[in-house]
């Protein structure tokens, strides 16, 4: 029964979706050119002392609110109050942090890098930046590839945890739906910025107040017809809606915090084998300059400190010469004999290799 009800409720939702869009294309051209909530949601300018709400005119300019500085533990109070005037119901917003809250980089990274850019972003994140992983929210985005280098490039925007966090308890406090976090003043090669909002907040986020007018309108057309007989039903779905939004709240906390230990745990191992080896994006990296072009690596095994090298050459000593003349590799040698492939001429090799002690200082 419940279940003919969520179906019956969605066929009255798509109705009235399909009647306001007849409506609206008989309405006056200058009424559809209306701008909508969320792509002029206001826009909350983060600083490190104070905070400025702008909200954008149907003219295509912007108006500012109010401003306000922020003052520790009383900053949400202060917030609320200022604004006031602007709530309007759960609207949506665009956070923007100050430059000096946030860092963007352009990174250069081999071609294989992209299969797991975001694994291989948090791990190498206290080489690249400042921060350590669990420390940041970041995003990320490839934005050129070059084939004949081998390798991508990739543009890394990131925010200090604490400061996300502060963005959101502002938005909160003024009555809104963070939509967009993201930095101000950058002009990225690619288009349009980078969103720093924590994926568990993006639903949230969408399901503003405007997004649901259809199906708001739809059920006040048809309260009389519809909803009187099944509201008993309609009560029982709400009640089990909120058991499921609790036990799916108590479960996604427990995720995070196995991410974190996850994450903790993966930290401490790349550490301390950091400090005994040359780091796996040093190794492709090198890999990817020596090896010649009429040579193809088809498997590269990293196990117990040594690297196996397997794939088809022309000539497999030239490759054992390189690699021998490299300061990342030692002790290069073949693993099983060299055979030649009879119908392509070229020959198959299994070189193992050492990698060198780390030099990072």
């Amino acid at each position: 029964m419940q279940n003919a009800f969520g179906i019956g409720l969605g066929l009255i939702e798509a109705f009235i979706c399909w009647w306001l869009r007849e409506l609206a294309s008989l309405a006056p051209r200058w009424w559809r050119r209306a701008p909508s909530h969320a792509r002029h949601a206001p826009v909350l300018v983060l600083g490190l002392t104070d905070a400025k709400l702008i909200e954008p005119t149907v003219d295509g300019a912007s108006r500012t609110l109010g401003t306000v500085v922020l003052t520790g533990t009383e900053c949400d109070q202060h917030l609320s109050v200022t604004f006031r005037p602007a709530r309007s119901g759960r609207r949506p917003l665009i956070v923007r942090l100050n430059r000096d809250l946030g860092l963007r980089k352009i990174l250069d990274l081999p071609l294989v890098a992209e299969n797991d850019l975001e694994q291989l972003l948090r791990f190498e994140m206290e080489r690249l930046t400042p921060f350590r992983a669990n420390e940041v929210v970041f995003a990320q985005r490839v934005l050129g590839r070059d084939l004949q280098k081998r390798g991508i490039s990739v543009e890394l925007h990131v925010a200090p945890k604490h400061v996300v966090e502060r963005a959101l308890e502002a938005s909160r406090a003024l009555g809104f739906v963070p939509a967009r976090i993201e930095l101000a003043d950058t002009k990225p090669p690619g288009h349009g910025t980078l969103n720093l909002l924590p994926e568990k907040y993006r639903d949230t986020a969408k399901k503003s107040w405007s997004s649901r007018v259809p199906a708001l309108l739809g059920v006040a057309l048809l309260a009389g017809a519809v909803l009187i007989p099944i509201q008993r039903q309609r009560a029982i779905l709400v009640d089990l809606e909120a058991r499921v939004a609790t036990a799916r709240a108590g479960a996604t906390e427990a995720l995070a915090l196995r991410e974190s230990l996850d994450q903790l745990t993966a930290s401490a191992g790349l550490l301390a084998d950091k400090a005994r080896r040359p780091m796996a994006i040093e190794i492709v990296m090198e890999l990817t300059r020596l090896v010649p072009d009429q040579a193809h690596i088809i498997e590269l095994v990293l196990r117990d400190g040594t690297i196996q090298l397997y794939g088809y050459a022309s000539t497999a000593s030239d490759l054992i010469r390189a690699l021998g003349q490299s300061p990342l590799f030692r002790d290069p040698q073949f693993g099983s004999a060299v055979t030649l492939d009879p119908q392509t001429g070229i020959e198959r090799f299994h070189i193992s290799v050492q990698p060198t002690a780390n030099r990072d200082s």
